[in-house]
């Protein structure tokens, strides 16, 4: 057997158990397997929605400790995996050195970038250098805000601010005045421009007002400041309209203009096939936990095994973005709207996926 190779993941949620997953899977290469991040535990943010309206028994079900879940997948093979709890401050790709944040210096073999990315506010996703009680206690506190406000405003029309809206909706139906600005035509326009009359309806009567067409942002802390300069206040608001990729310990030339990771067809750095990407962070990706699971991992696999294992038998699969999109949006406690490649799901059908229990009971698959 070859000598043992050292593998570094940056990273600490989904893309970066993913990618411990398929590193561990082999039996032909020993790793000594190095996982970096500030969070001690995984957290399954896709539930977010549903915790801000349910979350003392709830949150817990959605973090997982790292160091648990790294001897439960190294355990009974060959290989070795541990969590520096850290965060990343540059890269040397030529001397293979990734330096941390205390000043210290690990050198790899391979390094996986799986850092994700992070929202406006921290309640959405893991912070790239606070903890994961960071997040948990600002989810606590936006929820106990909730429960305190009249008024509520959700700057974002995608699947975060439907999801969201639909959620207090459901809650507090005629209790609260929510509206969503979904600075677009409309909810869902981009992901599920055919579905933007069905988000309306289903949203509507849930009593969420809606404003599109108008890009808006917040002032101070319960100010909304349209397009033409005049101002609505609110007693809470919630960003929910941006991703901000965890790049900032990586060199401008593997960047674009949004800062996400440029690679190849292979998600590999263009000069250094030793560094492979996965993710939210990649240029390439949707940015998304179904594009993560059912598009990414394959042609992920099969750079892990020709850069890692060293299966130069192995025929690369090039990432293919796709055309039609896979997308569940619960709306409220009983369903919402969902495509699968394309075609459009009955209400019943996202209720059973999603909505009824915001995936919380499989959060485990993902994260351990």
């Amino acid at each position: 057997m070859a000598s043992t190779k050292s593998v570094i993941i940056v990273g600490g949620s989904f893309a970066a158990i993913a990618a411990l997953k398929t590193l561990v899977a082999t039996k032909e290469v020993k790793l000594d397997i190095t996982l970096i991040s500030p969070n001690d535990k995984a957290f399954f943010n896709v539930a977010v929605p549903r915790l801000l309206v349910e979350n003392e028994v709830t949150i817990e079900k959605t973090v997982f400790p790292l160091d648990e879940s790294l001897d439960k997948l190294t355990k009974g093979t060959l290989h070795k995996a541990t969590h520096v709890k850290s965060s990343v401050k540059h890269v040397e790709f030529n001397g293979k050195v990734v330096t941390i944040a205390d000043g210290s210096k690990l050198s790899y073999d391979n390094l996986i970038l799986a850092s994700g990315a992070r929202s406006v506010s921290p309640i959405w996703k893991l912070d790239s250098v606070e903890n994961v009680d960071f997040t948990l206690e600002s989810i606590r506190q936006t929820s106990d805000r909730i429960q305190k406000a009249r008024s509520i405003a959700i700057i974002g029309g995608g699947t975060t601010g439907v999801e969201t809206a639909g959620e207090l909706g459901h809650e507090f139906k005629g209790r609260k005045k929510i509206v969503l600005y979904t600075g677009s035509s409309g909810p869902l326009s981009i992901p599920l421009p055919g579905h933007v009359s069905s988000v309306t309806d289903k949203l509507k009567q849930l009593g969420v007002e809606i404003v599109n067409n108008q890009l808006v942002k917040k002032q101070g802390e319960s100010t909304i400041v349209l397009e033409d300069g005049t101002t609505r206040d609110f007693d809470l608001i919630l960003e929910a309209q941006k991703l901000i990729p965890n790049t900032e310990y990586l060199p401008n030339e593997v960047l674009d203009k949004r800062r996400y990771v440029i690679t190849d067809d292979y998600f590999r750095l263009r000069d250094f096939h030793d560094v492979i990407c996965l993710g939210d962070i990649l240029a390439l990706g949707q940015q998304s936990l179904v594009d993560l699971v059912y598009n990414q991992n394959p042609t992920f696999s099969k750079a892990i095994a020709y850069e890692v294992f060293g299966d130069t038998k192995v025929k690369l699969t090039p990432y293919v973005k796709p055309s039609r999109p896979t997308i569940l949006v619960p709306i409220g406690r009983n369903g919402g709207v969902g495509v699968v490649y394309g075609f459009s799901i009955p209400n019943f059908v996202v209720w059973f996926s999603k909505s009824r229990d915001f995936m919380i009971p499989k959060a485990s698959g993902y994260c351990t």
